[in-house]
């Protein structure tokens, strides 16, 4: 089978798509409509240290307990903090007439947790961006197959996320499974950006958008993300005062503009 990638997709990570994707694919054979990248690798600011590749998969019809078994075990098999795949597959219908919290077949991630058969909140916003900015590498069209996703769904969904992780800004990173502080931090400057400009940015765009238009006394805690996001200064050590009041600025501002708008 042969699958498209964005141009600027390093060759290991084409490599490791192109088998995962092969075997995926034989698992679902018919029922499979499309495949679709949306994320960092989607958007052109794809880091092998900091990024995940994050995969969306439309159906047909929902999958027998024994496929979803079947993909579950093999992505464990291949997925790691090198191989970071996040996977989600939805039907056409779920897709085609968005609910929130929309039903998921399947949601894997990296570090092995899967969801099967359940509602949830999170891919509404992948959906979303999928939409905006995703890439096609296997299937029908973005624009024939993924509906529109009302932008308050894509809010919600993103701003309770973050909230849910604010707790874990002064946890370990390693322990954690992710750098939970450079997702924050670039995360909610895409979120302003979002609310403000109805912009759809990657982490990294968000951080460069937060750096150009957020007040000076946040800069330092940006850039220390940006370069951790880059893979560059990961050993420097956060100052957790500056951190604590850029969260707490961003949570009310995103707050109060996404009440007025």
């Amino acid at each position: 089978m042969d699958y498209e990638f964005p141009e600027k997709t390093p060759k290991p990570v084409k490599e490791i798509l192109n088998e995962t994707l092969s075997h995926v694919h034989s698992f679902l054979k018919e029922n499979l409509i499309g495949i679709y990248l949306c994320g960092s690798l989607a958007m052109g600011g794809y880091n092998p240290k900091s990024s995940d590749i994050d995969l969306i998969l439309v159906v047909n019809k929902t999958l027998a307990r024994e496929q979803r078994k079947k993909i579950i075990d093999y992505l464990k098999k291949v997925s790691s903090k090198d191989n970071r795949i996040e996977l989600s597959i939805v039907t056409e219908e779920a897709v085609q007439n968005p609910r929130y919290p929309i039903m998921v077949d399947l949601d894997f991630g990296f570090w092995g947790e899967a969801l099967e058969n359940k509602k949830e909140k999170e891919i509404l916003s992948n959906l979303y961006t999928a939409r905006r900015r995703g890439f096609c590498v296997w299937g029908k069209p973005v624009s024939s197959v993924f509906s529109r996703i009302p932008a308050q769904y894509h809010l919600r969904s993103v701003i309770e996320d973050l909230e849910s992780r604010r707790k874990y800004l002064h946890e370990n990173a390693d322990q954690v499974g992710y750098d939970v502080v450079v997702f924050w931090v670039l995360g909610s400057c895409r979120i302003l950006a979002f609310i403000r400009e109805d912009s759809v940015l990657s982490k990294l765009e968000g951080g460069r958008w937060g750096l150009a238009n957020l007040p000076e006394e946040y800069h330092s805690v940006i850039k220390q993300a940006i370069l951790r996001y880059q893979g560059k200064k990961r050993t420097q050590i956060w100052n957790y005062e500056k951190l604590e009041a850029f969260a707490d600025y961003m949570t009310k501002t995103i707050h109060k503009e996404w009440n007025i708008n």
